[in-house]
């Protein structure tokens, strides 16, 4: 906001708001007051004396959380709307918050909490609970389930232990950030998390993360997510441990409970956290997901295959990391196989924008379609014709024809790029390689229309022929030996490390911009 503008809010409002030390406050200014952000410098928040003033403030926030806040800020601002106590080091929350009946949202992100009072159950028109990152919070009261305006309850990173049972009669709930996932074999008031069923009321849900599933026991209705028809984004995670630890039964149960957990059609995101499963659910195909624009894979450890999604028609954004397990990927990621009629006008990923890969230690080869075995023309000593392995690209198929960007990170046994890639992927503009030792070129692409961004792969000796390459971004390439071909660059950023090495070539990338362009390629060049 510009300086002026800012003034002469402040100057409008100024007998509504107060930003500053809530002790300098006087009687008479409090009537007026809606909205108060608290700097606070000292351990306690202290609020001045008010005897006999009516206060109608409707927000309250702390900016340098206090550790104490004194039971007069609960007992006198009982107009209260909005308060926000995170990133303090408030201990506790008096029970006589239970008398703000008019309060709307409570945020205690990142506060020292180690519980609720009881009397949050009487907060009937609070519609926003946030406790994200509350380290020493572990149970949730029994009271919670009274809550019945609450739609947005985010427990991000608070490690509930303990929950009450009827989270369910919540009917209103649209977000629910870090569900913990229980069997519920106990039964009892207190459980260590809600079992999977207890989500079928809540049929108004928009956003939904269900963490520890590998504690999910085997539903008892399949359609626990498929009739939320509200639904948009859906995070799975598992708890990540080492490769190794857990038992056969465990992956089998997880598996079962993976296939139970089927979306709406009308899903748009949906990530996949640490699932220690070997194999992916049947339904995880275009029928289902038919809705998805984005979709995340994190330490998917154990499954040897990706799953057939390259025919998802709205997928814009797909990012893969952590899939140590993956030594090829063929064409069932693109969901064709050979022989089959459908590859005859395949559209593969028709929508997708934005391709991630990211720490995929063992990965080795990467094709979209069948290989073919062709006899090539050259022979042996013994005179037999050698065969020779070839993509047979199916003759009308269209592959990621909107796709931008192309990034693939810490994937070092990576031999090689499908030649698809940058011929016909008319729209790509930017591919970042890093961390790809295996890599020995990068060359024929005339399709790559701007940013080539390349970083410490130590087997890299080749850039050629990218014509339309505008911008190229090289460091940690010890071994980048040859440059060529890249009539279009305007601008070139070197890593410090590449100085040396990069002398072979430059001047003959100065003297091709100057024939082409008229103009020096130094001006237009960056270091790093």
């Amino acid at each position: 906001m510009h300086d002026l503008l800012r003034q002469l809010a402040c100057n409008i409002s100024r007998e509504e708001c107060f930003i500053g030390d809530v002790e300098t406050l006087r009687g008479e200014y409090m009537s007026k007051l809606r909205r108060v952000t608290a700097i606070n410098y000292k351990d306690k928040l202290v609020l001045p004396s008010m005897n006999k003033v009516e206060v109608k403030v409707r927000t309250f926030l702390t900016v340098n959380g206090p550790q104490s806040i004194e039971d007069a800020l609960f007992k006198r601002f009982l107009l209260l709307r909005v308060l926000v106590l995170n990133c303090s080091l408030v201990q506790s929350i008096p029970n006589y918050i239970g008398k703000l009946i008019h309060l709307r949202l409570l945020n205690l992100d990142y506060t020292r909490i180690s519980c609720l009072p009881k009397s949050i159950g009487s907060l009937k028109n609070l519609q926003v609970l946030s406790l994200r990152w509350c380290d020493d919070l572990h149970t949730l009261p029994s009271a919670m389930t009274l809550l019945s305006s609450l739609r947005c309850l985010d427990l991000l990173g608070t490690k509930i232990n303990q929950v009450p049972k009827g989270i369910g009669k919540l009917k209103l709930l649209t977000c629910f950030g870090d569900y913990p996932v229980g069997d519920g074999s106990d039964n009892a008031v207190i459980q260590d998390g809600w079992k999977l069923e207890e989500l079928s009321s809540l049929s108004q849900m928009r956003y939904l993360c269900l963490v520890k599933l590998e504690r999910a026991a085997h539903c008892s209705r399949n359609a626990v997510l498929t009739d939320k028809r509200h639904l948009q984004k859906l995070i799975l995670e598992w708890t990540e441990h080492g490769e190794g630890s857990y038992s056969k039964e465990d992956v089998s149960n997880t598996e079962k409970v993976f296939e139970q957990l089927i979306p709406p059609h009308n899903l748009e995101v949906m990530c996949i956290l640490h699932f220690l499963g070997q194999q992916y659910p049947t339904w995880f195909g275009a029928t289902c997901l038919s809705s998805l624009m984005s979709l995340v894979f994190i330490g998917v450890r154990s499954c040897v295959h990706l799953p057939p999604i390259g025919q998802l028609p709205n997928l814009k954004f797909l990012r893969i990391e952590g899939a140590h397990a993956v030594t090829k990927v063929g064409p069932e990621f693109v969901g064709c196989k050979k022989g089959d009629p459908v590859c005859d006008e395949l559209v593969a990923f028709p929508k997708l924008e934005w391709l991630i890969f990211a720490d995929m230690p063992n990965w080795e080869e990467w094709s979209f379609f069948e290989e073919e075995v062709a006899a090539a023309d050259v022979r042996g000593e013994d005179g037999a014709a050698e065969i020779r392995k070839v993509d047979a690209q199916p003759a009308r198929v269209r592959l990621l024809p909107h796709l931008l960007k192309l990034q693939l990170h810490g994937c070092p046994k990576l031999r090689d790029l499908p030649q698809q890639l940058g011929k016909d992927t008319a729209c790509l503009k930017e591919l970042s390689l890093s961390g790809r030792s295996n890599l020995k070129a990068v060359e024929d692409r005339p399709m790559l229309s701007e940013v080539l961004a390349i970083g410490y792969c130590e087997g890299l000796e080749r850039i050629c022929n990218l014509p339309q390459v505008t911008e190229l971004r090289v460091s940690g390439c010890p071994n980048l030996s040859h440059v060529e071909g890249l009539g279009s660059l305007q601008r070139l950023l070197l890593g410090e490390d590449m100085q040396e090495v990069s002398s072979r070539w430059v001047p003959r990338l100065q003297e091709e911009h100057q024939r082409l362009h008229g103009e020096d390629l130094v001006d237009n060049m960056g270091k790093r």
